[in-house]
């Protein structure tokens, strides 16, 4: 098993912004001002995850695609333009007099003064009971925070020359997702650097934090915006150093991997992060992965997941030219031919003699060169692997060549084999596991990750009677 923790000096005090993000929080009705409309009265209250404007006038007209709004909160200005739902009222009453009230979400607001450049901390909320420690998945760094040192809750990510902490932190009854530089840096490009490692992170541990964001400067100014993505929860994990956390892994094979497994090593956490920064094609994957689990739909899941293996393997994929030959070891070659015509002759009784002859001249051409630059799709989907030096057994290339299937309309992947509705959702929900197994084996190469993938697919098989040699777990 490969480093659990690394220790280093890594002070870290998050009690102000907290206390300001439960402030806000907890506001009901609170009286505001409004810049420049002094006689308006309006309230601010935070209703679940949105913060509500209720202004006693027409504030908005219909035909209004915007506004900018500055309010006085606490005698701080805080400048608003990006506007949710908003809705005019108008009130009339017996004596005549006639109410006017706005209602308007705010889908984020800024100090007046935060700043384009500095050091920035992000803030994101998190339901308690969905946050686990990091230590299952990822080699973690220490960090210190009121006199006590924790040794699991912090990650340590390098990207483009700067360095980026990631810490959970449980407040109260909430917990905390926090992303810090560590460096000076445009807001930006914090932002979406960020985004990069909520999607590595979401990949490996299937909890894509979103949301609510809450951000401090360095210079006491902040900026609120729920609008870019929720919380994504998954359904897959690739990888984990706990076999036990899995219930339908019999106890003797858990205790066979148990301090075996290995984690995703911080240098592999930057590479996810910097492919998913630089190369679209990872970052869409993982998108995809995560929000096509997210609702647990086996209509979506494999179509998904057939698209995601054809674009990666395209992207992965390195171009070759000239012939290759399939075997060779011209030894090996004549005994395996030598094996198979055994074969055709131990079952010739079920052949015609002019089937079998023309079996036996297939075999000739078993070793037959293939051009490198013109391979069949099936051929394209399996090449990454076999470059990244990912093994394949046949029955993971029958998984992979469902992509056919899937894409041209099967996808229920109904065959004859399948003889009910509950059979068939059963052999989906393998497909699934199997293809994300493969899709995992693929990025996790790629970055370069050596230990071991959990085989989602593998307590399938006994409901499908299907034996394999696979293992709940395989390195690669």
């Amino acid at each position: 098993m490969n480093t659990s923790t690394q220790k280093i000096e890594n002070n870290k005090n998050f009690e102000a912004e907290l206390r300001f993000i439960d402030k806000l929080n907890s506001l009901d009705k609170f009286e505001i001002k409004i810049l420049g409309n002094d006689d308006l009265k309006a309230v601010l209250s935070k209703q679940t995850g949105t913060f509500k404007l209720e202004v006693n006038t027409r504030l908005i007209d219909d035909d209004d695609e915007n506004i900018d709004l500055l309010l006085i909160i606490d005698e701080n200005i805080y400048e608003t333009k990006k506007l949710g739902n908003t809705s005019n009222n108008t009130e009339l009453k017996a004596d005549k007099s006639v109410n006017f009230q706005t209602t308007i979400e705010l889908k984020s607001f800024h100090s007046k003064g935060f700043c384009k450049v500095g050091l920035f901390k992000a803030f994101f909320i998190v339901d308690i009971e969905e946050m686990k420690t990091f230590h299952a998945e990822f080699e973690t760094v220490t960090h210190q925070r009121q006199g006590r040192e924790y040794f699991y809750d912090c990650l340590r990510i390098k990207i483009n020359g700067k360095e980026y902490d990631v810490t959970q932190v449980k407040h109260k009854t909430k917990g905390f997702y926090i992303f810090e530089c560590k460096e000076q840096q445009c807001y930006d490009d914090f932002s979406d650097v960020c985004f990069s490692i909520q999607q590595a992170i979401g990949f490996v541990n299937k909890l894509m934090v979103g949301g609510e964001k809450f951000v401090f400067d360095d210079a006491n100014g902040f900026y609120y915006s729920n609008y870019i993505r929720p919380t994504i929860k998954g359904m897959y994990s690739p990888i984990t150093t706990n076999p036990f956390s899995y219930l339908d892994i019999d106890r003797d094979i858990a205790d066979k991997f148990y301090n075996n497994l290995t984690r995703i090593s911080l240098d592999n956490l930057s590479n996810l992060v910097r492919k998913i920064h630089t190369e679209p094609e990872f970052s869409v994957a993982i998108l995809v992965i995560l929000e096509a689990t997210s609702i647990r739909s086996l209509l979506i899941i494999p179509s998904s997941f057939a698209v995601i293996i054809e674009q990666l393997s395209k992207h992965l994929s390195i171009v070759e030219t000239g012939l290759e030959k399939p075997i060779t070891d011209p030894k090996l070659k004549d005994i395996i031919i030598e094996e198979l015509h055994k074969v055709i002759d131990n079952n010739c009784k079920t052949l015609s003699n002019e089937n079998i002859t023309k079996l036996k001249r297939r075999l000739n051409e078993i070793n037959k060169p293939s051009n490198k630059g013109h391979l069949t799709n099936n051929e394209k989907l399996t090449r990454p692997f076999e470059q990244l030096g990912i093994n394949l057994t046949l029955h993971d290339i029958a998984i992979i060549e469902h992509r056919n299937d899937l894409l041209h309309g099967n996808i229920l992947l109904k065959t004859e084999d399948i003889k009910d509705q509950d059979q068939a959702n059963v052999y989906m929900a393998y497909v699934s596991a199997k293809l994300f197994t493969l899709i995992s084996k693929l990025i996790l190469k790629s970055i370069g990750y050596d230990g071991y993938v959990y085989n989602q697919a593998k307590y399938l098989e006994k409901h499908l009677n299907i034996e394999t040699t696979e293992e709940y777990f395989e390195k690669i």
